[in-house]
């Protein structure tokens, strides 16, 4: 792994103690599993073979989880094809254990991390707590990773942070201090339901409800500084001012770099 991640692991986070389980003593899998309950066992599998190896089967696990889109399963390959390595960590704080799985850039710029995968039980108890149709890609993409981010942030939110969230955007929405519109749409503070939030802006990327340019809801950015929303209306700059069609194509998006801030 590179050396940006070694760094935010042993110096940056304060950890009181790392395992990467690739590296060091073999531990077996009765004793990762005391330490970590309900850690994966495919992760550990993981562990145990060489890094080209758990590039190319992380890779292969992600297309194959994944609904297809042409435009993601490019952006995917071309994701997998930077990395050096795709490391199981196990951090501890607070005399607890978090297992993470790190994306390792060959070229030293960049990594990404995500967290263990939601249940289908998880999933199911967010639709029903808040009666919102989520997209299909989006729980797909959960059942990967349950929380996921670039460097120290995880702003793609895991469930649990979902409903939280909702009713700070929520909240943000009533309290505007002017008429919050898709294009001249008014938006409905229900309609928005974010996954992503963006660190020290108030900004989110929302499913919204309101939006359907194909099969699956669409998703849009509120700017908390401005409190604007992206013009689902304008199709020819959909991906410019920070609304997709699809989970998808914003993750190919994200994983491809984009300017979060439209």
């Amino acid at each position: 792994m590179n050396a940006l991640v070694r760094r935010y692991f042993y110096e940056d986070a304060n950890f009181e103690e790392v395992l990467v389980l690739s590296e060091g003593p073999e531990r077996n899998w009765n004793d990762v599993e005391r330490m970590v309950p309900g850690f994966p066992r495919g992760w550990y599998e993981l562990s145990r073979v060489p890094s080209e190896d758990r590039v190319d089967f992380t890779r292969s696990f992600w297309l194959k989880r994944l609904p297809f889109h042409p435009i993601a399963h490019a952006a995917i390959s071309d994701f997998f094809n930077s990395l050096d390595d795709v490391g199981v960590v196990l951090s501890k704080k607070k005399e607890s254990w978090e297992p993470q799985l790190i994306y390792s850039f060959m070229d030293n710029s960049c990594f990404f991390r995500g967290l263990h995968p939601s249940s289908d039980e998880q999933a199911e108890e967010l639709k029903d707590e808040l009666d919102f149709a989520f997209p299909s890609d989006w729980i797909a993409f959960t059942k990967i990773h349950n929380g996921f981010g670039k460097l120290s942030e995880l702003n793609l939110l895991k469930i649990q942070e979902i409903p939280r969230v909702r009713r700070k955007v929520m909240d943000m929405l009533l309290k505007a201090p002017q008429v919050v519109k898709s294009g001249d749409t008014v938006i409905d503070p229900s309609s928005l339901v974010p996954f992503f939030e963006v660190s020290g802006l108030s900004s989110f990327q929302c499913f919204y409800a309101d939006w359907y340019p194909g099969n699956e809801m669409g998703n849009v950015y509120f700017s908390g500084i401005d409190y604007t929303v992206s013009n689902a209306a304008l199709r020819e700059a959909w991906g410019d001012n920070g609304a997709f069609p699809t989970f998808l194509e914003w993750l190919a998006s994200y994983l491809e770099g984009m300017e979060i801030a439209p």
